[in-house]
C-alpha cells in the first residue's frame, strides 16, 4: 500500500508541476528525438508488455514510418503518438500535452449492456440519502413484498466513502443490501481497501502487486503481499451482500473487485471489469509533454493479473437501454433474486 502511495503521490505532484511550470520554449521539439524517447519509455518501464497482444519493436518500425508525415505539425504528431500508445489497450496510459491529453477508453465496452440510468432513478427516488460519494435507500423488494433491501450506489472511488455505520444501522432490518459500483471509473486505493475492510472478520491477504526493477522487460521485483484489516467497529457479516459489476468498472474498482472476493457473505454479479491492473507514474520527453503508464503490477490473492479484469460470481448482461429505455435491469433483478433465495434458505 505504501508503494500505491508513492506512486500516486509522485503522479499527482508530477501532474501538478506540469500544469503549473509550462515551458515557453521546450527543450528539445525534434520530432524524431521525441518520438524515440516515448517508445523507449514504454519499452523499458511499462509494466505490461508481456501481456498484449502486440509487438512493440514491430510498433516502432510501423509509426516511425509516419514522421515524415507529420513533420512541422504539433498537432498531428500528438495524435500519431497517442496512436501508439492506444495500440496498449490501457486506460492507464496517457499522453499529456499543453493543448490535449490522449486517452484510450476501449476498455468501458457498451456501457448499456451493465447498467440503466433510467432503471437507478427509479430505485433511487426522490427521497435517497447522500453520504460521501454514496447514495442510498432501503425498500421493500418488487419481487418478495416480505424482504426488504438496502440499496447503495458509488459512482466513483475517487470520492469518500459514507457514513458506514449509519448506513449499517439504517439498513439494519433489511434482509441484504446491493452496492452498485457499475460504470466507476475507479478513484484512491485507499477508499477501496476500506469498503473491503467492512465486510471481513479478520486481517486478510488481498492481492500482490510488483514493479519494475531495471529497463528489461522482465526485470520485475518479487510480488509483494498486501493485507487488508477489518475495520475496528463497523462491518456487515451475517447477512448478505451484492455487489453489481460491469466493463466500466476499471482501475481501483477493479482493484476493489478483487479483493472483495476475500468476504465470505459477498457475491458479484454482472459483466467483467474493464480491468487497469497497473498503477501508474509519469516520465517527461524532451519537448515537455509527458507520457503516464502503468508501473506496478496488481495480482490477485490467487497470483492471477488484474490488468484484464475480474470476471464476476455470476454473469449477468442487460439488454440495449439506449434502444429499450424501458428494458428491465436485468443484473440488478438478478441481485434481488440471489438476496430473496439466501433469506428463504437460512429461515
Amino acid at each position: 500500500m505504501k508503494k500505491h502511495l508513492l506512486y500516486f503521490v509522485l503522479l499527482i505532484g508530477s501532474l501538478l508541476s506540469f500544469i503549473g511550470c509550462v515551458r515557453e520554449t521546450p527543450l528539445n521539439t525534434n520530432h524524431k528525438e521525441n518520438f524515440d524517447a516515448l517508445w523507449n519509455i514504454i519499452n523499458e518501464r511499462y509494466c505490461y508488455l508481456d501481456e498484449k497482444d502486440l509487438d512493440w519493436d514491430t510498433m516502432y518500425t510501423h509509426y516511425s514510418g509516419y514522421l515524415n508525415v507529420v513533420k512541422g505539425d504539433d498537432l498531428r504528431f500528438f495524435k500519431m503518438l497517442s496512436t501508439m500508445l492506444n495500440e496498449l489497450k490501457d486506460g492507464h496510459v496517457n499522453l499529456i500535452s499543453t493543448f490535449n491529453v490522449g486517452r484510450y477508453n476501449g476498455w468501458q465496452g457498451d456501457p448499456s449492456e451493465g447498467y440503466n440510468h433510467y432503471t437507478r432513478k427509479k430505485i433511487l427516488g426522490d427521497n435517497y440519502l447522500s453520504s460521501g460519494g454514496m447514495r442510498y435507500v432501503k425498500g421493500v423488494s418488487n419481487i418478495d413484498k416480505d424482504i426488504k433491501i438496502g440499496y447503495i450506489l458509488y459512482e466513483s472511488f475517487s470520492s469518500s466513502l459514507g457514513d458506514m455505520n449509519f448506513i449499517f444501522n439504517f439498513m439494519s432490518d433489511c434482509h441484504g443490501i446491493i452496492i452498485d459500483v457499475r460504470g466507476n471509473g475507479g478513484g484512491l486505493v485507499d477508499n477501496a481497501n476500506r469498503l473491503v475492510s467492512y465486510f471481513i472478520e479478520q486481517k486478510e491477504l488481498v492481492g500482490f502487486y510488483s514493479y519494475k526493477t531495471g529497463p528489461g522487460r522482465d526485470k520485475f521485483s518479487e510480488l509483494k503481499p498486501e493485507y487488508i484489516e477489518p475495520h475496528k467497529s463497523v462491518r456487515w457479516l451475517s447477512k448478505p451482500v451484492v455487489v453489481l459489476q460491469d466493463r466500466g468498472c476499471y482501475s481501483a474498482t477493479n482493484d476493489f473487485l478483487s479483493k472483495i472476493r476475500v468476504a465470505k457473505n459477498v457475491v458479484r454479479i454482472g459483466l467483467p471489469s474493464g480491468g487497469g491492473g497497473g498503477m501508474p507514474a509519469v516520465s517527461e520527453l524532451p519537448n515537455g509533454w509527458r507520457v503516464r503508464y502503468s508501473a506496478v503490477k496488481g495480482y490477485s490473492r490467487d497470483k492471477v493479473s488484474l490488468e484484464k479484469g475480474i470476471a464476476p460470481d455470476i454473469y449477468m448482461a442487460n439488454e440495449i437501454f439506449d434502444v429499450q429505455p424501458n428494458a428491465k435491469d436485468r443484473i440488478m433483478g438478478k441481485a434481488i433474486e440471489y438476496i430473496i433465495a439466501a433469506y428463504k434458505k437460512t429461515n
